[in-house]
């Protein structure tokens, strides 16, 4: 709606103007000329409502358009050129036309009074444009509102153009001449008001140069073509028109006059003041770069680009801490082996020079100074920090003898400051991509080891079961099962791989299939790990091994067979006594020969009421304070005698909270599992009566 609204009143300012337009050609054409005042006063009450609707109109589209200064001047002069065409050409148009000795033909006059319409009609938009022109370059950069003093001016141009009503009286010609004298003053004084030529680059002001001389002559032909032609086209259209026409004239000759010395005396500074100007905008654009994160690569770009236009300097480049060393990043204008040379150089040299901040360094000592593609004479090196800690350094260089000075050592050390920051955000950044991959990435590997794990332990008449897994990172690599052999009978294990992390959790998760799969065909706990290690050859390599026990259940016999492959002991609890069942054999994955299954044991437990077996990983044994003591062996048996008479869950509860609040004051560093079976009572089943319960079959 906002946008619709300007349009809107452009299209009726428009409509206006074609109105009045067409209202001024019919009064031109259909009514006879006189000289009575009447006639005089209507004729030029619709010429200036035509100029004036025109301005309204031009000065709205003008402010849709980007005020560009130098393409105002352009089309000032390209404006100027028109009418010094057509005042040049007019008096060819009048003796075709035969406007001095004209015959009484209407057709001769309509064609004469067209022509004399279209003429002027030229000239009125052209000096609508350019009087806002001037408009615009008046205020434009101006640090105050000094509109009262442009729009005074404009007041006393139209009292000068209409004065001219007053010229055939005699008595009169003073005031006419006072306002015009008024208008050439203040023409005169707001012309010197040039405040944009500063804010113009060097070049544009060696084509201002140009054009302001070209431009004033224009304007001052003009005036004299204008005033030494008779008869006038202009003049006989409207006097008013005519003498607008030569108050913008003047005003044109005027200000582009001043124009041209004023822009002759900013040539020498032109260019430290462009410097300046580069240095302010290279740090404003920097200061929001800081705040968008950017691609290393395209921010050292960045960098050595802004950098080298700060010191004038002919490359740039950065020389990036990488381990020991330093590596040439971000090249501009430079190849990567004069830079690597260069940077050798300075990393040789760095005890000599103080580089807490920007150094000038000569190069006429640099030995490979030969070696060189370009002839580089002298470099700056500025800092580059995060966080007190050196990152690299930014150089700069310049060829042919060329110098830096206290300015373009200023501009840098302030540029590095930046420099640095920005680099901090884009690695900061780049850590974030990365924590925020690895994080779905872990999400994932979760709900993998959430889906590995039992979702519930079995339930057995007589049996009770706990079971706690709490990983030290978001997965571990341990792992406990259950497994459903026949209605008799159920087989479990626990197991840790070597490593944390998700790399552990893979090979946990492969773990998992090869125990599953070998527990539907394998009977004894010691063949099992058996074809387990010779599986797990194919998969593991030298730097991973799987500890692990397996064990099978047989809740009709009420015994235990377990093997144990270099897993931590087995716990058996009876009578308030602690006994560590520590079959012999070796970790999955260590040795892959019959060395593995030789040394392998299998031992039997004949189960008595309220033995109690617990199955665990070193995270709880292994488990710091913060003096870096270990939970020990001790301690974890001392809490398994305290409560022993208590439920399964009870127990394992109490450990884990001792463990807890033991190892408070430091970080989790291993993953922590705990399995306790604990044997209520002799369950009595007749010869071929049926087992009742069926093998890991929830109670109902």
């Amino acid at each position: 709606m906002k946008l619709e609204i300007p349009a809107l009143k452009m299209n009726q300012k428009l409509q206006t103007f074609i109105g009045l337009s067409i209202l001024l050609f019919g009064f031109k054409f259909f009514i006879a000329s006189s000289d009575s005042t009447a006639y005089m006063l209507i004729d030029d009450v619709l010429v200036g409502l035509t100029v004036i609707t025109f301005v309204f109109y031009l000065k709205d589209w003008m402010h849709l358009k980007k005020v560009n200064p130098l393409s105002l001047v352009m089309n000032i002069g390209i404006l100027s050129a028109l009418i010094f065409l057509l005042i040049t050409f007019s008096g060819a148009i009048n003796s075709s036309l035969a406007i001095n000795n004209s015959p009484n033909s209407l057709r001769t006059n309509f064609i004469s009074n067209l022509v004399t319409f279209i003429y002027s009609f030229i000239i009125l938009g052209s000096l609508s444009y350019i009087f806002l022109a001037f408009r615009e370059l008046y205020s434009f950069k101006q640090k105050r509102d000094i509109k009262t003093y442009f729009n005074t001016m404009v007041v006393f141009f139209i009292l000068a153009s209409y004065s001219t009503l007053l010229q055939q009286n005699a008595d009169l010609l003073y005031i006419k001449d006072t306002f015009f004298i008024i208008s050439i003053l203040l023409i005169i004084i707001n012309s010197i008001k040039i405040s944009w030529i500063a804010f113009i680059v060097k070049r544009e002001k060696k084509i201002l140069l140009f054009l302001s001389i070209i431009i004033a002559i224009l304007f001052v032909s003009n005036i004299v073509k204008i005033s030494n032609q008779s008869p006038n086209m202009l003049g006989q259209f409207s006097p008013i028109l005519n003498q607008f026409f030569k108050i913008i004239g003047i005003y044109g000759s005027i200000y582009f006059s001043i124009l041209f010395f004023t822009t002759l005396f900013h040539i020498p500074t032109a260019e430290a003041f462009d410097r300046k100007a580069q240095e302010v905008t290279s740090l404003q654009y920097f200061s929001k770069l800081i705040t968008e994160v950017l691609d290393f690569d395209d921010l050292v770009r960045t960098i050595t680009d802004i950098a080298a236009k700060l010191s004038n300097a002919d490359a740039a480049w950065i020389a990036w801490k990488e381990g020991d060393g330093l590596k040439s990043v971000g090249n501009n204008s430079i190849g990567f082996l004069d830079a690597d040379l260069i940077t050798f150089f300075v990393a040789e040299n760095k005890e000599k020079y103080d580089l807490n901040e920007t150094v000038f360094i000569s190069l006429d000592r640099f030995r490979k100074k030969s070696q060189l593609g370009e002839s580089f004479s002298n470099i700056t090196v500025s800092p580059l920090r995060a966080h007190n800690e050196l990152k690299g350094y930014l150089l700069t260089g310049k060829k042919n003898n060329f110098l830096f000075d206290d300015e373009d050592k200023n501009a840098l050390d302030t540029f590095s400051d930046y420099a640095s920051v920005a680099i901090e955000n884009s690695r900061l950044f780049e850590e974030s991509i990365i924590k925020e991959r690895l994080e779905k990435e872990l999400d994932l590997a979760r709900e993998v080891q959430r889906k590995i794990l039992p979702s519930k332990n079995p339930d057995y008449e007589g049996l009770t079961i706990s079971t706690v897994f709490i990983p030290a990172f978001e997965v571990g690599g341990d792992y406990y099962d259950f497994f459903e052999i026949d209605k008799y009978n159920f087989g479990f294990v626990i197991a840790d791989v070597s490593g944390k992390g998700i790399s552990a959790a893979f090979i946990m998760a492969e773990v998992k299939g090869i125990f599953e799969s070998l527990s539907k065909t394998i009977k004894t706990p010691k063949n099992i790990l058996i074809k387990a290690n010779e599986i797990l050859q194919r998969t593991l390599d030298r730097k991973n091994f799987v500890s692990a026990a397996y064990g099978f259940l047989d809740v009709k016999n009420e015994t235990m067979l377990i093997s144990r492959a270099g897993h931590c002991p087995i716990i058996l609890i009876r009578n308030n006594a602690i006994e560590n069942l520590r079959p012999s054999g070796i970790g999955l994955g260590l040795n892959f020969s019959e060395h593995f299954s030789n040394t392998l044991e299998e031992i039997k437990i004949d189960l008595r009421e309220n033995d109690i077996v617990v199955l665990y990983t070193d995270g709880i044994t292994e488990a710091k304070n913060k003096l870096l003591e270990d939970f020990g062996s001790d301690l974890f048996e001392k809490i398994l005698i305290e409560n022993c008479d208590k439920d399964a869950d009870d127990i394992a509860n109490k450990v884990i909270r001792e463990v807890t609040l033991f190892s408070q004051n430091h970080p989790q560093h291993d993953d922590i599992t705990l399995v306790i079976l604990k044997w209520k009572q002799k369950l009595k089943i007749d010869g071929e009566k049926e087992w009742q319960n069926s093998a890991l079959q929830p109670k109902i």
